[in-house]
């Protein structure tokens, strides 16, 4: 891929950002308590209030994966992928109205302490940490290595040294100012991330000449079909994977992940904490929109000219790099802002794992043997572990630099298959009172066993291939080439793209046999897949195991609308006892009543006149 070098216009821009985003950290190591309590570096004292909550949750969750990853996928795979608004919409509005509300009440730091007071087992907590550490770690490389590939496009500087530098400004920032340090800067952050791609959006739409003529472009390329009602699961993207799965692949950071829980937790209400959640969903749409009309302009730039199969650049993720570079760098200003809008959205990510993580690690693992300590001295261990967590995601970053493939896919596989069972866990937890600590554990293994297995067996199969047609009409090719890509599997599959042309077939799902079958899912359903495995195998081995009663489970562990079920079903039993009792005792004498009831008949003197009813047998009480 050519590169260019940045004009002082474009380091201003980029330096101006990594100057503010240092400062709010430098800041909020000086002011109020100096991040000297526990409660202040990981909770922010419980003092913010929910719009900063909500942008700092929103860019959290939208990193440079998805500012590089979604305009990659339009590209490559087409417009369907926009309809996921609707699922991933769905989440923080659970999250809000679910989950949140029971974390808040129980007041806990980690979320894995709830595992813990509902299971009564430190064996099921530790096991829903670990899994969090790994999924958080390995997350942390994928979004550092996101951005790399664009600043390297655009500045000459190999990825190694933009990895490193992206960790050591989060790194710094965080250690210094804690919680409230990465909230504001994440605030911050999502300004200019929204700022940058936008600025992007319109003047790349101006120079095609507008959004009609973009449009059009896509349509003649065959990238604006939105609507797939196929059940088939194995086809990429459906109108049912792309919400039903979106959502519950969305659903583990919404619901019960880490992060999403400190930043409800340290709100000053649970009113301003739901609201905090709630306005992300708009949030969401604006984002997913604003990247889903990126990439649509991505293909009417290249529909004559893919610069993939032409070699101009090496991978997908670098595709919106190259579009800015070689259409929008001429305006002076604009490749420091599309940088530092891709810096900012990995900042805002990194930032928070680093810090949940060091809350999951003090508060589930060091605690444990470090409980003696001093809060201060703790704090203090807590800013230690952000270093070393900080190390650990640049190392991670030239991991994933080798896996191949684009962002968005790696992260949202990612999420999904150790996501999945984590929300597993939680839902045994709060909606089955009946799941005791044996089965919760064994569903939880079982779900990441078979969630990492379909993981890992796509990603070294790859059965299927539904990659849109594209064109090298326009980049003066001679000839009328034809490629053939082959995949030796126990059929297969075949790709023939026409460069001239761009014709293209793609793999057929039901030419698959045996292990591919499970292989080429989606990935859409891996987590809920996950999800699944890890609930009906909880609760089956709970069952084999002995139930654990529900009177033993304190409703605050317990969702609020499960709840409400539950209490609705322990009522209509009571009503349609009573209702069959009081059929026997109205066939029963008046002194046979009270004697059914297990009083005693008061005499004629005992008992006030009543002369609105005759019956002085005992009241029943109904159910509400």
């Amino acid at each position: 891929m050519s590169t260019n070098t940045f004009s002082i216009p474009d380091y201003v821009v980029f330096a101006a950002m990594l100057a503010v985003s240092a400062g709010i950290g430098v800041y909020y190591a000086c002011a109020g308590g100096r991040q000297r309590s526990t409660r202040e570096f990981l909770m922010a004292d419980n003092s913010m209030r929910y719009l900063p909550l909500s942008l700092s949750v929103l860019a959290s969750f939208f990193s440079a994966s998805t500012l590089l990853g979604t305009p990659a996928e339009i590209y490559q795979f087409g417009a369907m992928y926009w309809i996921s608004v609707v699922g991933a919409c769905l989440a923080p509005i659970t999250g809000a109205l679910l989950f949140g509300p029971m974390f808040f009440k129980i007041k806990v730091i980690s979320v894995f302490e709830y595992l813990e007071l509902r299971f009564k087992s430190k064996v099921v907590r530790l096991f829903g940490a670990f899994i969090f550490l790994l999924r958080t770690s390995v997350g942390m490389g994928i979004v550092l290595f996101g951005p790399s590939t664009a600043l390297s496009a655009v500045t000459g500087l190999s990825e190694w040294v933009i990895v490193v530098l992206v960790g050591m400004v989060c790194t710094f920032y965080t250690t210094l100012g804690g919680l409230k340090a990465v909230v504001w800067t994440d605030v911050f952050q999502t300004l200019v991330m929204l700022t940058g791609m936008l600025t992007v959006l319109i003047k790349a739409s101006i120079e095609l000449g507008g959004m009609d003529e973009v449009w059009r472009a896509c349509e003649r390329g065959g990238r604006l079909h939105f609507f797939d009602f196929d059940p088939d699961p194995r086809i990429r993207h459906t109108f049912w994977g792309l919400t039903l799965g979106i959502f519950l692949i969305w659903l583990p950071p919404y619901a019960v992940d880490q992060q999403m829980v400190q930043r409800f937790s340290s709100a000053r209400s649970l009113r301003e904490a739901k609201i905090a959640l709630l306005l992300n969903a708009p949030g969401m749409f604006i984002i997913i929109t604003l990247c889903s009309l990126t990439g649509l302009v991505l293909y009417a730039q290249y529909a004559d000219c893919d610069p993939l199969r032409d070699g101009k650049v090496q991978n997908p993720n670098q595709l919106l790099p190259y579009f800015v570079v070689g259409v929008l760098g001429h305006l002076q200003g604009m490749s420091g802002l599309f940088v530092a809008s891709l810096f900012s959205g990995a900042l805002s990510s990194v930032s928070s794992m680093m810090n949940s993580l060091a809350a999951v690690t003090w508060e589930d693992f060091l605690k444990l043997k470090l409980g003696h300590l001093s809060d201060e001295t703790a704090a203090k261990v807590t800013k230690l572990l952000v270093l070393l967590y900080g190390g650990l995601g640049v190392g991670l970053a030239f991991l994933v630099k080798e896996l191949g493939g684009t962002v968005l896919q790696a992260s949202l596989t990612l999420n999904g298959a150790a996501g999945a069972p984590l929300v597993g866990l939680f839902i045994l937890g709060a909606a089955f009172t009946s799941t005791n600590w044996i089965g919760a554990l064994a569903g939880g293994i079982l779900g990441l066993t078979f969630s990492v297995w379909l993981s890992v067996g796509a990603y070294v199969s790859k059965p299927l291939n539904f990659k849109l047609p594209t064109s090298l009409a326009g980049c003066n090719a001679t000839g009328n080439n034809t490629y053939v890509l082959t995949t030796h599997l126990a059929v297969t599959s075949t790709v023939v793209m026409t460069q001239a042309e761009g014709t293209y077939s793609p793999s057929d799902p039901r030419q698959l046999e045996g292990l591919n079958n499970l292989y080429g899912l989606s990935y859409l359903w891996f987590s809920g897949l996950g999800i699944a495995t890890t609930v009906i195998c909880g609760l089956v081995v709970s069952w084999l195991t002995g139930s654990t009663k529900s009177e033993d489970v304190k409703e605050d562990y317990q969702l609020q609308v499960f709840r409400k079920v539950t209490s609705c079903r322990a009522c209509y039993l009571s009503e349609d006892y009573n209702v069959t009792t009081d059929v026997h005792l109205n066939n029963l004498t008046e002194e046979e009543n009270w004697k059914a009831e297990g009083h005693q008949k008061p005499s004629s003197g005992d008992v006030e006149p009543n002369n609105h009813s005759t019956n002085t047998s005992p009241r029943r009480t109904t159910c509400d």
